[in-house]
């Protein structure tokens, strides 16, 4: 990926860590090539995700908080369906821990899981910004 396809894609190019990481944690070239370069349709996916990320979430760590398993799991597959779809491949993959880590009613790994998710959302939440900015510019 050149400098300027970077740019196009919303992903800062002052630091080169940051641009494998970012590509780890979002394949978004893979995403763009999903919706056939809408990036209209991009937007509404990114505003719901944006919504629907933070309430299931929510939903997660209340689950667990009441030691509602079935309920964290629910939380959790919902929320790796929404992540693999729009190519949040890390976050993905951990969400799918949570999901199993509840489900086999392990419940230290079910916190560490969960803390990290939550860590690897707040990560995303800075580039689908960039990316709605981007849109509608």
């Amino acid at each position: 990926m050149g400098v300027e396809q970077n740019r196009s894609l919303g992903v800062s190019t002052m630091n080169p860590q940051r641009n494998s990481a970012s590509r780890a944690n979002w394949d978004i070239k893979e995403l763009l090539e999903r919706v056939d370069d809408d990036r209209e349709f991009l937007c509404e996916l990114l505003l719901i995700f944006r919504r629907d990320s933070e309430t299931n979430l929510q939903k997660a760590k209340a689950a667990l908080r009441d030691k509602d398993l079935p309920g964290l799991v629910r939380a959790a597959h919902t929320l790796k369906g929404m992540l693999r779809n729009l190519s949040m491949n890390r976050a993905a993959e951990i969400a799918y821990a949570l999901e199993t880590s509840a489900r086999e009613e392990n419940c230290a790994q079910t916190e560490s899981c969960l803390a990290q998710l939550e860590l690897a959302l707040a990560e995303l939440l800075p580039e689908v910004e960039a990316q709605l900015a981007e849109v509608r510019a």
